[in-house]
């Protein structure tokens, strides 16, 4: 069986500039990743934020990077999750989670992975499979 995993912004970010759990996770040839418009403008505005002051060219060569990483992964678009923001809003008290709970709702993949504790309450565990990226390595 072949598992769908949803990856929030700070697994992708470790994932992909980082060595560890994260990039071990986007290694991985046995499962189909996902995720979301959201995270990928997220993911691609912390690059720019934090990578900015090495000049350009690095700026450059870690967008490209970003960019060969993303193109292994599913990314779904806000059309698909804007209608779970409801529910979504509902379920999170941290609003900027919102559209990132609405997608994984919307793409009900068999695992959401990630590093921010908004998502491990026992309403959100309820709905979707949450497990960080150690924890998510441990059971496959």
């Amino acid at each position: 069986m072949r598992y769908r995993v949803f990856l929030d912004t700070n697994i992708l970010i470790s994932g992909i500039f980082f060595e560890g759990n994260e990039s071990k996770i986007l290694e991985l040839t046995e499962i189909d990743l996902i995720t979301s418009e959201d995270v990928v403008e997220e993911v691609k505005k912390v690059t720019i934020k934090k990578l900015k002051y090495l000049g350009d060219r690095p700026l450059e060569v870690a967008l490209s990077e970003l960019e060969r990483a993303l193109s292994d992964i599913e990314i779904i678009p806000k059309v698909e999750y804007i209608k779970k923001m409801k529910v979504a809003n509902q379920l999170i008290n941290h609003k900027k989670d919102v559209p990132i709970l609405a997608a994984v709702l919307a793409a009900a993949p068999d695992y959401f992975i990630t590093g921010d504790f908004h998502f491990f309450t026992e309403t959100i565990k309820s709905i979707v499979t949450v497990k960080n990226a150690k924890e998510f390595l441990s059971e496959m």
